[in-house]
């Protein structure tokens, strides 16, 4: 087994300790010193290892987008090809039902509004699983071209993300038909089926 060397330890201990600060704070309140003490590092050292306050916020971002891949990896089924449903249960189920993930994100939109750089790297963030979706629908031969695909899948991170971003808030669709069931839908624009909520269906 290979061993992580100390910096990649430190780092992740560093990048750790500013997940709490930034969940706990808020992003603008998280500076190197909070971050030291959360852990538990000289300032020097967190420093040497992450940077100032800009780089931090970078491998933070890094850091998400390995998340969210790593958690792809593991969803991938074995025993049969990986499909456009077992993405959408990677956007619906992983991407953004993380709370920590939702939490940091969250902020670092609010310091998009005013910091480019946050907003470039947000935007490839996100442009990301928008890319990832539309490769799969490629692969399952869904849509006639690459900009319907691209069109598809930035409407199913979006539909993703809305939904995540109003049950935070505590708002709920009236309809109780789950957003992860409407993707299904935006799948199929030749279906001219209604989408009938579950509860009133026998």
């Amino acid at each position: 087994m290979v061993r992580p060397r100390i910096g990649d330890e430190r780092r992740e201990q560093i990048l750790s300790a500013f997940e709490r600060c930034v969940i706990r704070d808020g992003l603008s309140k998280a500076t190197l010193q909070k971050v030291a003490a959360e852990a538990d590092l000289p300032r020097s050292l967190v420093r040497y290892f992450v940077g100032n306050k800009e780089d931090m916020v970078g491998l933070l971002i890094d850091r998400m987008i390995e998340r969210a891949e790593d958690s792809l990896s593991r969803l991938r089924p074995k025993d049969r090809k990986f499909s456009i449903q077992d993405m959408l249960d990677y956007l619906f189920g992983t991407v953004f039902a993380d709370r920590t993930s939702n939490a940091i994100v969250d902020e670092l939109w609010y310091l998009a509004a005013h910091d480019i750089a946050i907003k470039k790297r947000l935007a490839k963030m996100y442009a990301r699983v928008r890319d990832l979706i539309a490769k799969q629908l490629h692969k399952d031969g869904v849509g006639g071209s690459s900009s319907e695909r691209q069109a598809t899948a930035y409407a199913l991170v979006s539909l993703a993300y809305g939904d995540a971003s109003f049950r935070s808030l505590g708002l709920k669709g009236r309809a109780q038909v789950p957003p992860r069931e409407i993707a299904n839908y935006l799948l199929n624009p030749l279906n001219n089926q209604a989408i009938v909520p579950k509860e009133t269906t026998k």
